[in-house]
């Protein structure tokens, strides 16, 4: 919902100044999808869906764009595989042939290969902010 976008300016990165208007066009889009687990109106994850079409896998393909759990322990652990789950069954209900994800937490490693996640090829990333650039 719009309301939950200042909570979540600091689970975004980039420069603060455009963490607002990312976040505005982030959940404008029918491209992406962006779920919030809250209790008592505290934030205690966020999973962010975004979805393309892909002809290396044949049909609409889901990527996993942020999986984050704010609480740590047990509790942590049944956040990131709830959000884990819901992103598996959003790309389903949306018809995706195959979901990816990126993550150099090895809190999501785990989770995500003990969903049926198998490694991919390198992913290559390069910044394109103005300020980030060489």
């Amino acid at each position: 919902r719009r309301e939950d976008i200042h909570a979540l300016i600091s689970l975004t990165s980039g420069p603060v100044a455009g963490r607002v208007r990312a976040l505005r066009r982030l959940l404008k889009t029918l491209a992406a999808d962006v779920y919030i687990q809250t209790s008592d109106s505290e934030i205690h994850g966020c999973v962010a869906i975004l979805y393309r079409r892909s002809l290396r896998n044949g049909g609409l393909t889901a990527t996993i764009d942020t999986l984050v759990s704010t609480q740590t322990g047990r509790p942590g652990e049944e956040t990131r595989q709830d959000l884990l789950d819901l992103a598996l069954h959003r790309a389903r209900k949306r018809g995706c042939v195959a979901i990816d994800c990126a993550t150099d937490d090895p809190a999501l490693t785990d989770a995500i290969a003990a969903t049926g996640f198998q490694p991919g090829g390198a992913q290559w990333v390069t910044s394109l902010r103005k300020d980030e650039i060489k």
